[in-house]
């Protein structure tokens, strides 16, 4: 089931994050960057923050399986100006038991529908270098690559590569 996220969903969003780093990110980030974004009561508490103050009303959306959350997305007015487009997929995530099962598609298809409802025509997203899986996904989704940047989290610098949807009209 996919359904908007609000201020309660916090925890469980948290949880999910940190284990969908967990089951995503060795050997592509840093050993303290992967500490610190797998730090469960850390993640619970940022997203406290996040659904309190979205970047864009109604920009996250879960999925939940078997009464868990399962995956997410966040979208919100473009905040790269390198990626070139209107609007942003900040996150999307998903728990390795939820993929392949068309939750992802499902996951985009409401956050890019959500940046269209807000006059978005064009979207993109960040995918760390390396992540095959991301990368595959976003291509079948009919993005192209774009452009390579190294970004700093928690102070820890990652090599992205962003994927583009040029045309947001063709999505429901």
């Amino acid at each position: 089931m996919i359904r908007p996220a609000c201020p309660d969903d916090a925890d469980g969003i948290g949880a999910m994050h940190a284990t969908a780093w967990a089951e995503t990110y060795p050997g592509l980030v840093p050993e303290g960057l992967l500490a610190e974004m797998t730090d469960i009561p850390r993640r619970r508490s940022v997203w406290a923050r996040y659904l309190s103050t979205p970047r864009l009303p109604g920009g996250t959306f879960l999925a939940e399986l078997d009464g868990e959350v399962a995956g997410f997305i966040t979208v919100c007015p473009a905040q790269s100006p390198k990626l070139g487009t209107t609007g942003e997929v900040k996150e999307l995530y998903l728990l390795r038991r939820a993929q392949r099962r068309r939750i992802g598609t499902m996951l985009l298809s409401a956050g890019l529908a959500t940046l269209r409802e807000h006059g978005m025509s064009s979207a993109g997203a960040w995918v760390a270098c390396g992540n095959k899986a991301a990368e595959l996904f976003y291509e079948a989704t009919g993005a192209r690559p774009g452009p390579i940047r190294i970004e700093s989290f928690e102070g820890f610098p990652v090599q992205q590569i962003g994927w583009i949807w040029d045309d947001l009209s063709g999505w429901p």
